[in-house]
């Protein structure tokens, strides 16, 4: 750095030359500080968004193989800025002119973030996994512009007509097949914007799909537990590895592919055993299950843990 004078005396020059020091650092450093900030609020919610999709993945894998699931719910997450600022405390006059002068110094800046995950357990757990679906929760959904055939596929365990008739959503029912025509009439209805979450007076709720309805009370909803171990049923299976799973058909909303080596264009990849199991970027019915399965838990949760807490030094 080279600073032209009007010849000051020693003293003076020693001033000059710490001022600017400071207020060079000063400027140097905020521009740094209000740099990092912005990169790291996103870098943040990158890494939590990331995180939480392979805990899903990695547990519908767990599932898959009759493991018992395990989920980390995140608490806190304190990002710790350091900066320091050292100065040459030499004047060196180049050239012996005293009207200018040279000055060195560096600037260090550093960031530490850290993030507090908690074991979801207890009454937690119960509430976020075991709970079934409310009726609420599903009518929210359907409003929310899900597709009323993925919602009946994950979340529906049956549903009884007014004829009394029970048809069960599960493959190797022997009603199944009317379950899907059933989902098929509501699609249909759903495609022609005929289809509607309509209170009633009791306090009830009615599904209407053209000239039918039918109450949500005649549905019977699963647990966020039975719709992941419903999906975990489509995870494939290595060869080597067929006797850890039954091969029992799921709804086939969700494809998680295996492969011996990371694949290369994936939404989100775990390892597991010494396999990658993997949801592809292209593959848009199997993104849209998993984060459904994401967006329930969410709700499920509720207000029982509080939301991560981000602290950020100002200075």
């Amino acid at each position: 750095m080279n600073i032209s004078t009007h010849q000051p005396s020693r003293i003076s020059r020693n001033l000059i030359v710490a001022a600017l020091c400071a207020a060079v650092a000063a400027a140097s450093g905020c521009q740094v500080a209000n740099q990092a900030l912005r990169a790291d609020f996103t870098d943040f919610n990158t890494i939590l968004q990331g995180n939480q999709t392979q805990q899903m993945l990695l547990n519908l894998v767990r599932m898959h193989y009759r493991e018992t699931p395990l989920f980390m719910q995140a608490g806190s997450l304190t990002a710790s800025y350091e900066s320091s600022i050292s100065a040459d405390p030499s004047v060196s006059i180049p050239g012996g002119d005293p009207s200018s002068f040279d000055i060195g110094g560096s600037y260090k800046f550093s960031s530490k973030p850290t993030i507090s995950y908690t074991p979801v357990e207890g009454k937690e757990y119960v509430q976020q996994f075991m709970a079934e679906i409310t009726p609420q929760t599903f009518a929210m959904l359907i409003r929310a512009g899900w597709p009323i055939s993925k919602l009946g596929e994950l979340l529906v365990a049956s549903v009884t007509l007014d004829s009394g008739e029970r048809l069960v959503g599960r493959p190797s029912s022997e009603s199944y097949p009317k379950f899907r025509e059933f989902f098929k009439t509501l699609k249909e209805a759903e495609e022609r914007d005929d289809l509607a979450i309509v209170g009633r007076k009791d306090g009830g709720l009615d599904l209407r799909a053209g000239t039918m309805t039918i109450g949500v009370e005649h549905f019977q909803f699963r647990s966020l537990f039975s719709a992941m171990f419903n999906a975990s049923r489509d995870v494939q299976t290595p060869a080597e590895r067929a006797s850890w799973a039954k091969s029992t058909p799921g709804g086939q909303e969700i494809d998680v592919r295996v492969s011996d080596k990371p694949p290369a264009d994936s939404l989100v990849c775990v390892e597991y055993a010494g396999s990658y199991y993997s949801i592809a970027n292209d593959d848009i019915r199997s993104k849209d299950t998993l984060a459904l399965l994401m967006q329930l838990s969410r709700i499920q949760s509720g207000p029982s843990a509080p939301a991560p807490l981000i602290t950020i030094p100002a200075r």
